[in-house]
């Protein structure tokens, strides 16, 4: 038997870990056993340890962690493991994850296809991760060990598109903590985070963490405090952070000029664009609370995306802080530049689509429905859109707004189909803690949260035959898709429980109440299948 303790301590603000006791080098290469060459070619910090053992004898370790002491890691490692063998935790694991992707059934899916969406389904339950340990945890925002629940990989920015509505439908509780160790957060530091990694980090811009409040919140999710979160949402809104990594960077002058200026901010018309979406999500928040007041004050707020739409270019344009207008040919990516990931002109485009709260505002903008499909053709055509990054992840549904569905229908399908594979690179890019593959469930099944806050989903086509989510409730939601095959990409008819649907979306409510969603599917666009837009 072998004790064995690692000790490392954390000397920066931010979450990163330093393992600063051995480094390898010449000295390190000596000790290291012929052909073990991942260490030897490592320029980073790393450890390990060696066990002298016999020739064919086997070496079993139990490892115990703890972010809390080494009596608690003692004590996680008895409660979690209790020197079980591999094959006795391996099967309970897979018992456990057997369990909760049963939630949703596929009846009549291939094994390819289950494997696609089982796999998405499983990526989307992974994270946010619990750095709780029954019932305690150690701050990542004070240092102190502290009663509930904290959660961490909580990509705010990414995950408050899809990953967080999905869990809202799914897993209302595990959605109602995720809020509370958000205004934890709140409680220790000051502000509710970011980006938790496992606290407060300076990733991507906005509050969103107003949006993932909201939308649990006007979809009926309870047990967290809301006087808090109010709290903490307008202190999003409305307080200068003195660091970069909390609140909005940019605040003072969004809430003084009406948008974010190019001369004194990066990343201002993304900024803005943000903002504004999320002052949409605390009216959505107020309304739900019965505050008329503050709610009106936020819808007016939300506007604000207006102030960066350029009637020269038709696209958002960075403004500076007299008024005037970047030059329109400024693409680059600089700190300068108004956008983030890239300042090019693609993604300028991409940028332009941000405003999922009033996308009738976007295609007045453009100059009417076909003008706004046009562009929406544009962007497709040639290849600007990329469902691997998320500002511009709702786009393909857009065209239900514009009286145009069976073109949503047709880009949701080739790109599930395109995309989406049962294969090391069946995924169109980096899943951001689960985003990805929530954007791929919600298409697969046929119904997407446009736009989180709203109780409303936009409908495409399913990429299934049939799927059945047994809700928490202990309801069924059924959804069948008629004539399903290769090729039939376009939706003829919809009812909802029997009754044909007059708009290509519907409510969360009727989910909750359970029943059926009957897609009917051939392989020709049908132009009279709903009468009216989606709103």
């Amino acid at each position: 038997m072998y004790d064995i303790r690692v000790d490392y301590y954390q000397h920066e603000w931010n979450s990163r870990v330093k393992l600063s006791w051995i480094r390898p080098g010449d000295a390190a290469r000596k000790l290291l056993l012929p052909g073990n060459k991942r260490l030897a070619c490592s320029t980073k910090c790393g450890a390990y340890v060696r066990f002298e053992a016999a020739t064919g004898e086997t070496v079993r370790a139990w490892v115990g962690t703890s972010f809390i002491s080494e009596e608690d890691a003692r004590a996680n490692l008895e409660r979690e493991i209790a020197g079980a063998g591999v094959d006795k935790i391996a099967r309970a694991t897979a018992a456990k994850w057997n369990e909760a992707l049963a939630c949703i059934e596929l009846p009549g899916a291939t094994e390819q296809q289950k494997q696609v969406f089982y796999t998405a389904l499983y990526h989307a339950f992974l994270l946010p991760r619990s750095i709780s340990e029954n019932g305690r945890y150690r701050s990542p925002y004070n240092g102190q060990v502290c009663e509930g629940e904290s959660f961490t990989d909580y990509s705010t920015w990414d995950t408050f598109r899809a990953l967080h509505p999905l869990l809202v439908l799914l897993k209302p509780d595990l959605a109602s903590h995720m809020v509370t160790g958000l205004l934890n957060g709140y409680d220790e530091g000051g502000w509710m985070p970011k980006w938790p990694n496992p606290g407060y980090t300076n990733c991507m811009m906005g509050t969103h963490s107003d949006a993932i409040i909201a939308d649990a919140y006007v979809k009926g999710v309870r047990g967290f405090d809301e006087q808090k979160a109010a709290e903490a949402m307008l202190k999003n809104a409305n307080v200068k952070g003195n660091h970069i990594a909390w609140g909005r960077l940019g605040i003072e002058d969004y809430n003084s000029l009406g948008y974010v200026p190019v001369d004194h901010y990066r990343e201002s018309v993304a900024r803005t664009m943000e903002f504004a979406y999320d002052d949409w999500c605390l009216a959505r928040f107020f309304e739900a609370k019965g505050d008329t007041e503050k709610a009106r004050e936020y819808d007016l707020r939300s506007q604000r995306f207006k102030n960066v739409l350029d009637a020269e270019t038709k696209l958002v344009r960075a403004r500076r802080s007299d008024g005037t207008w970047a030059a329109p040919s400024d693409y680059n990516i600089s700190v300068w530049s108004g956008f983030n990931e890239t300042g090019a002109l693609n993604y300028r485009k991409n940028y332009t689509l941000f405003a999922p709260h009033d996308v009738p505002a976007l295609i007045e903008f453009m100059g009417g429905n076909d003008a706004m499909a046009a562009f929406l053709d544009d962007i497709f055509d040639n290849g600007i859109y990329y469902v691997g990054d998320e500002f511009s992840m709702h786009a393909p549904y857009m065209y239900n707004l514009c009286g145009m569905p069976w073109k949503t229908q047709r880009r949701v399908y080739d790109i599930v189909n395109t995309y989406y594979l049962p294969q090391p690179s069946g995924l169109p890019g980096n899943d951001d803690c689960g985003q990805l593959s929530a954007w791929y469930l919600f298409s697969a099944m046929g119904f997407y949260p446009m736009c989180p806050g709203s109780t409303e989903y936009q409908l495409g086509i399913p990429c299934l035959p049939e799927i059945i989510l047994h809700l928490p409730n202990g309801r069924d939601f059924r959804i069948v898709c008629e004539n399903f095959g290769s090729g039939n990409c376009y939706v003829q008819s919809v009812t909802l429980n029997g009754k044909a649907l007059e708009r290509p979306a519907i409510d969360h409510a009727d989910i909750l109440r359970g029943g059926e969603l009957r897609f009917s599917v051939a392989d020709t666009p049908s132009k009279t299948c709903f009468t009216s837009k989606s709103r």
